[in-house]
């Protein structure tokens, strides 16, 4: 492979990890809804992930880069879908509920980022189930977002050795988990609401069939 062919494909790995950052930033608002900081808080799993996982896993792309030019479409997706926009439907959802919602234009906002007229089913406890955009299809759309990612991550790699796909299949066993985990809590918590609920949205991350 050509220097330049290898720059490039670096400069894209660049541009699309910048978009990544920049949507935590931009929607910083949105952060202390998340499970891992208002359940998970800094737990054993946050823990290792960031110390153990997080530098093998982000610096893995620039070995990547140098085999495969797929790398550009995979990290606009990624950038685009995992993080913009089912996490943004569903914090700024609770924010029209609670009528704190202020419209925000930070770059790159995509247009779907906000649900408008959301479907939703109230529950005797006063809290609102989102029942439409992403959240309409399956429970956790932003689990199917990160695991299709994680997934192909290693695809680009190929099929020679298991290593570069080690990351979809420890990630799958998480969100299991942790889908299983807040299906008990929010059972528990909206009973007959949740079960109505689960008639609606009947999967949990994967169409069809999960």
């Amino acid at each position: 492979m050509s220097n330049t062919a290898t720059c490039l494909q670096h400069a894209f790995m660049m541009l699309a990890s910048a978009l990544y950052s920049n949507a935590c930033a931009k929607g910083e608002e949105c952060v202390t809804q998340t499970w891992d900081v208002k359940y998970e808080k800094w737990d054993f799993m946050v823990i290792f992930w960031n110390f153990a996982a997080a530098p093998y896993r982000f610096s893995a792309p620039v070995y990547i880069a140098h085999y495969s030019a797929s790398l550009l479409a995979y990290y606009i997706r990624r950038a685009g879908c995992s993080f913009d926009t089912p996490n943004s439907q569903k914090s700024r959802f609770r924010m029209q509920m609670q009528g704190v919602y202020v419209p925000r234009w930070n770059f790159p906002q995509l247009p779907w980022g906000t649900i408008h007229n959301p479907r939703y089913i109230s529950t005797e406890q006063g809290n609102k189930l989102l029942t439409s955009g992403w959240w309409g299809i399956v429970r956790k759309p932003n689990y199917t977002a990160d695991w299709t990612q994680s997934v192909l991550w290693g695809i680009p790699a190929g099929f020679t050795a298991p290593l570069p796909h080690w990351y979809g299949i420890w990630f799958f066993i998480v969100l299991v988990h942790r889908c299983e985990r807040d299906n008990e809590r929010c059972s528990a918590c909206y009973g007959a609401d949740w079960k109505r609920y689960c008639s609606i949205v009947k999967h949990r991350f994967i169409p069809f069939v999960y």
